[in-house]
């Protein structure tokens, strides 16, 4: 009886194991932050896209707004909200690097 309850106890502690490892990879966005975009040229230029990317994260860390960082990338990044983030973290002088990786990303689209 014993035997078994312990059984019971190490499945249980697998199972919310695996729940919690599972939860925390959805929540983090590894692989989706790179799917549900709408940068064609992502799947090759990672690295362009998460410098570009860092722009929106430091803003939405700066305004705490709900939906800062899904408007910051929006349209692949040409709108005014990154615009708007850009100059609000003080990144004036990347303007036309960040302009060149927008353009890789965006390489593609219609």
């Amino acid at each position: 009886m014993v035997n078994q309850t312990a059984q019971g106890i190490s499945a249980q502690r697998v199972l919310v194991t695996a729940l919690v490892i599972i939860s925390l990879f959805l929540v983090s966005g590894t692989s989706a932050r790179y799917l549900d975009d709408e940068c064609p040229g992502v799947m090759g230029n990672r690295d362009l896209y998460e410098k570009v990317v860092r722009v929106c994260d430091d803003c939405s860390n700066i305004f705490r707004m709900n939906d800062m960082g899904t408007r910051c990338r929006k349209d692949c990044f040409y709108n005014v909200d990154f615009l708007w983030c850009v100059y609000a973290t003080e990144r004036h002088g990347d303007v036309e690097q960040l302009n060149r990786w927008m353009s890789i990303l965006r390489a593609g689209r219609k």
